[in-house]
């Protein structure tokens, strides 16, 4: 059981997510200020609540698991998130902040149709329920039962409870305030289990000594799980959509003060990006050379907890874990309380007033709260936490993002192009997604082993399907193209120097890691 000393630093971290939430939530919860925080937020704000919102319990549970499974390679998803979020602060941050959007399918209804914007937001509200909030609930109650015997059902049940309070309380205000105190604690606790880790095995020396030497290389070969070409491109292509096209992530971007803000802010969060292979993905391998013998691989990083730390210093690891899983729960409950509202309810009764919305928002916070519990069981079943989440993600992310940046990169796009070719990519990524977990082989070949290289043969499959759909058909009339594709950003103020600066800084920051550890 915890101890005085650990309960204690694990109730201080909870107090300052109260004071946080409290601080935020002082201002009239109108539509804006519940939604996107009144669209105020500074770029500090926006990277760490980037940050906070996507590093979850999966990432801390899971990119360990992997990391014991498979080594450091697991971390090119950190890396290749960096370049997505480039992509999001050069071509996406602009085009929605001009339009002053609450949710991305309320753009994609300005560029083809409420048809796909229905479709999208319905498809982000499933993946919130099986690919955040389940995931997140299941992760972090999974560490409390091996550590401490608690009953998960229990865990995941009060979890959801006071994330969903604070959540009501304050909206995406209170979200990112405790997002800066959550993210910073994450990070600051994160590198201790590591440095404790190295200590434990003998430094890095002693480490390469004790692994197989493959688990500390980032550059696989084509057949591998997680191929070198399967991070570059396919990872990239689920990623934009991850990054630049889901709501629970862009939110924070909405919320912007400015394009300025808001591109520097996805800036600050892909450098933030490039350290978690280090704090989060090392311990795994960490646990590799100290337990080779674990029965599951997703118990890595609560055996290094259990064994490596001290009183106190437990305490904050699991205080950081416990802000960052809360921090997560809470950008999803927000996320898609906005998407109800604005994609949804706002379409039959247009008529309703900032408070209506507002409590319409939290009642959509409970009713996923309760969704998350149910769903979180169906994460047990998969071979690690991480492995369920990136396969999963990218069999129904891709075909989204694929029509979604052809559609803003290409004029002639139109709704049925769009609509015909996410469809059929969605379909597509359904059947490999059952043909690789049910074993049924139907394409099979080395270089498609992993469902990085099938995710891209989803991604072409959408794109050429929306090209030939929207060739097939009539061109889309002006008024859904000024404004609405990347092109027209050309004569717009996309970002002072400053912002170009630091982006072309990242990019070079990520090849150097990729070409050290390839």
């Amino acid at each position: 059981m915890l101890g005085l000393v650990d309960s204690s630093i694990i109730l201080l971290s909870l107090a300052l997510v109260v004071g946080a939430v409290l601080r935020a939530a002082g201002k009239k919860q109108t539509d804006a200020e519940y939604f996107l925080a009144g669209r105020d937020l500074r770029w500090p704000f926006i990277g760490m609540s980037l940050l906070a919102s996507n590093i979850s319990a999966e990432h801390v549970v899971g990119l360990a698991g992997d990391g014991y499974r498979v080594g450091m390679v697991t971390g090119g998803y950190e890396w290749m998130a960096a370049w997505c979020l480039i992509i999001l602060a050069t071509l996406f941050a602009p085009l929605y902040l001009r339009n002053r959007i609450y949710t991305i399918p309320e753009f994609l209804e300005r560029r083809f149709g409420w048809g796909l914007r229905a479709f999208l937001s319905a498809n982000l509200l499933v993946m919130n329920v099986l690919t955040k909030n389940a995931i997140d609930l299941w992760a972090g109650s999974l560490l409390f039962v091996l550590l401490f015997g608690w009953n998960q059902m229990a865990v995941m049940i009060v979890l959801s409870i006071f994330t969903a309070i604070y959540t009501m309380k304050g909206g995406l205000r209170a979200v990112v305030y405790a997002d800066m105190v959550q993210g910073t604690w994450l990070i600051a606790s994160s590198i201790v289990l590591t440095v404790a880790g190295l200590s434990a095995v003998g430094g890095w020396s002693g480490l390469t000594e004790r692994v197989d030497a493959q688990l500390l290389h980032m550059a696989k070969p084509l057949d591998s799980e997680l191929p070198i070409t399967g991070f570059l491109i396919g990872n990239l292509f689920g990623g934009m959509f991850y990054w630049c096209m889901d709501q629970t992530n862009v939110q924070r971007v909405l919320g912007a003060r400015s394009i300025d803000q808001g591109q520097k802010g996805a800036i600050f969060a892909g450098f933030l990006k490039l350290l978690i292979p280090f704090i989060l993905v090392l311990p795994g391998v960490i646990a590799k050379a100290l337990y080779p013998n674990l029965p599951k691989a997703d118990m890595a990083y609560p055996t290094l907890v259990s064994d490596l730390l001290p009183v106190g210093l437990r305490g904050l690891v699991l205080a950081g874990l416990i802000a960052i899983l809360m921090s997560s729960m809470s950008a999803c409950y927000n996320a898609s309380a906005t998407l109800v509202v604005r994609d949804f309810f706002l379409r039959w009764k247009p008529g309703l007033t900032d408070p209506e919305q507002v409590a319409i928002g939290r009642k959509v916070t409970i009713l996923m709260a309760f969704l998350g519990v149910l769903a979180a069981p169906l994460v047990g079943l998969s071979v690690t936490i991480w492995h369920y989440l990136q396969m999963l993600s990218a069999y129904l992310g891709v075909p989204l993002g694929a029509v979604i940046f052809v559609g803003l990169l290409w004029k002639r796009g139109n709704t049925a192009g769009a609509i015909s070719g996410g469809a059929a990519g969605f379909a597509l990524g359904v059947f490999l997604f059952l043909d690789q977990t049910l074993g049924w082989s139907i394409v099979s070949h080395p270089y498609l082993t992993s469902f990085l290289h099938r995710s891209i043969l989803v991604w072409l499959f959408a794109a050429v399907t929306m090209i030939a759909v929207s060739l097939a058909t009539a061109a889309p009339p002006e008024s859904k193209i000024e404004g609405h594709v990347f092109a027209s950003s050309a004569t717009e103020n996309l970002g002072g120097a400053t912002y170009r600066i630091w982006a072309a800084m990242l990019f070079a920051c990520t090849l150097v890691l990729w070409w050290n550890f390839r």
